[in-house]
């Protein structure tokens, strides 16, 4: 299934992931669906954090396991900024992780996280995974095209 955007909207994604291949393949993977216009990378929770503070995002991607703030930090962190701020619509978070049945997925679960994306992936589970999220999330903002068989 293929989504756009709406007319005038303007989709942004935040990429957290301590490994910079990492990044860039996922960057090339969103590039590929043509639907966002800023992709936007954090090399930790940290930096995840201070770039959530000056910009709103449509999706977050986020790996749990990096230095300095973890992801889980992070995702706490940021779910309680958006409890503070009274955010309607919270943005959805998925997870990108080697270990899907770690503690670390657990405690990211009981946030109410609940995409997983298990590391490495293919361009088609990703790019599949990231529409359905966004088809259930941001339905206000894309559409959803006819598949033309």
């Amino acid at each position: 299934m293929k989504i756009e955007p709406k007319a005038g909207e303007k989709l942004s994604i935040l990429i957290v992931d301590d490994e910079d291949d990492v990044r860039e393949t996922l960057k090339m993977f969103i590039e590929m669906m043509k639907v966002f216009e800023f992709i936007v990378e954090a090399r930790d929770g940290s930096e995840a954090t201070r770039k959530c503070q000056n910009q709103k995002f449509d999706l977050i991607i986020t790996d749990l396991m990096m230095p300095n703030v973890r992801g889980i930090e992070f995702i706490q962190n940021f779910k309680q900024q958006e409890k503070r701020e009274k955010v309607e619509t919270p943005t959805p978070i998925v997870i990108l992780s080697a270990n899907v049945t770690g503690e670390e997925v657990q405690k990211a679960i009981h946030f109410g996280i609940k995409y997983v994306i298990t590391k490495p992936c293919t361009a088609e589970e990703f790019i599949q995974k990231i529409t359905d999220v966004l088809i259930r999330n941001k339905r206000h903002k894309i559409k959803v095209l006819r598949d033309e068989t």
